[in-house]
């Protein structure tokens, strides 16, 4: 992982980054109280009709019934202009409620989305427990999928393309991950692809 601030290269017990003192006590008296948000989307802005939420709900839940393992959060909301983006997504993503007590550590296994409706810039972050396989590739991805949408200001579409994208290159994972750690004979993993029984088996960082 590294450091949301200075984006040096970070332990996860560290209290606080060695290398510029960044930590998520620095982003509570930075940003103040966090708001309590509620999956899978939380439209703190109030951009999305009530039609056109539950279009994007009912995307993100075909995501996680494919990949139980796996939660999606999106955020909708007005980051404060002088907040700078991937420390604010970070702070969010610790302390706004989207994960429960038990889902610390390698036990994350969280996906947030959240999207600036100020600027229409997007961010996703990743818990502990999904960064040894879903890399920066696989997540610019998904926010490429969302990224004409977004300049659109059509959020549920976007919200919808992130999920899709997220749901192929889960698929595709799933494919690499018993190959890479030997898990089971190749002809038996491409056999059980095949008949689509594929899912992460495994299953706070940012890209």
């Amino acid at each position: 992982m590294r450091c949301p601030a200075c984006r040096a290269p970070a332990i996860e017990t560290d209290a606080a980054c060695r290398q510029c003192g960044f930590s998520l006590e620095v982003a509570d008296r930075t940003f103040g109280i966090a708001p309590a948000l509620a999956g899978p989307i939380a439209d703190s802005a109030g951009v999305l009709g009530g039609f056109a939420q539950r279009r994007a709900a009912h995307v993100i839940a075909e995501v996680e019934r494919r990949f139980p393992q796996v939660s999606v959060a999106v955020v909708l909301m007005e980051v404060p202009q002088q907040a700078p983006m991937v420390p604010y997504a970070f702070w969010i993503f610790n302390r706004g409620s989207l994960s429960s007590a038990v889902e610390k550590g390698g036990e994350n296994r969280l996906v947030m989305l959240l999207i600036d409706t100020n600027s229409d810039r997007a961010i996703v972050m990743v818990g502990y427990g999904l960064e040894p396989f879903i890399q920066e590739v696989h997540l610019q991805a998904c926010l490429q999928a969302a990224e004409q949408p977004l300049r659109r200001r059509r959020y549920a579409q976007a919200i919808e393309s992130f999920a899709r994208e997220l749901d192929r290159q889960l698929v595709a994972l799933c494919r690499l991950v018993p190959k890479q750690f030997g898990l089971v004979p190749e002809a038996q993993w491409l056999n059980a692809s095949a008949a689509g029984e594929g899912t992460l088996g495994m299953a706070e960082n940012l890209y």
